[in-house]
């Protein structure tokens, strides 16, 4: 499901928007929730994490670029879509790493294009990530961040290169969510072959200095998986 959210001002803009992307999903058949603000505030308040942003300059007494700046702040990664009229601002849109910059009125052609090209990116993102949830809580983590993932009863610990987050989880279930560069080496860890750097009397090195497990019933799969990932990476 691909979350957007349109912000402007005026309610005209707001509806063609939404009905351009609305009639977007439909052909090409993708899932999308559309949220829709009047201002940049209560964007700035809500707390979905959102794939992708529609936001006029023009606003009230927060403009769209001052909300643009907050969400980057905030580490937020969303792609950013200026929708406006106002040409003097493209170059500002470079510091805050917009996607795109549509003048209004919209041109159909161009709004199609845009699409296209940032839908492509954020699937190919959403398939790059572990997203964990915990109750009202969600945090999306990239995979080449991730480090291995241990199972203690029935939770899950994720390693990350930045800290370790938990939640109640199956380490079978998580394994279908990763990409294949991570082994289950023991029944109860999956590691990144990208943070492994060596094998020695049954752990599996790493590279931050940590070792983990590798059982010996998995020993010689885990060192062809090791070999084979090797090899990827030289191509």
């Amino acid at each position: 499901m691909i979350k957007i959210a349109v912000c402007d001002d005026d309610d005209n803009m707001i509806l063609e928007l939404k009905n351009k992307i609305s009639g977007y999903m439909n052909e090409t058949s993708y899932k999308a929730e559309i949220h829709s603000f009047s201002c940049a505030e209560d964007l700035l308040k809500s707390d979905i994490i959102f794939d992708i942003v529609f936001l006029d300059i023009q606003m009230g007494s927060m403009t769209g670029m001052e909300a643009a700046k907050r969400f980057r702040q905030s580490g937020s990664e969303c792609f950013l879509i200026f929708v406006t009229v106002l040409k003097e601002y493209v170059y500002d849109a470079f510091s805050v790493e917009a996607s795109d910059y549509l003048l209004k009125p919209l041109n159909s052609q161009r709004f199609l294009s845009t699409m296209n090209r940032i839908i492509h990116y954020v699937e190919d993102k959403k398939t790059s990530v572990l997203t964990i949830q915990k109750g009202c809580w969600c945090k999306s983590i990239r995979f080449a961040d991730i480090l291995y993932c241990e199972a203690i009863n029935r939770k899950i610990y994720v390693h990350t290169k930045q800290e370790i987050i938990d939640y109640y989880f199956r380490i079978n279930e998580l394994e279908k969510q990763l990409e294949s560069d991570f082994f289950c080496c023991h029944r109860s860890y999956l590691v990144n072959l990208h943070a492994v750097c060596g094998y020695e009397n049954g752990q599996a090195k790493l590279v931050n200095g940590e070792n983990i497990p590798v059982s010996r019933l998995r020993r010689q799969e885990f060192m062809e998986a090791m070999l084979n990932y090797m090899k990827k990476g030289d191509r």
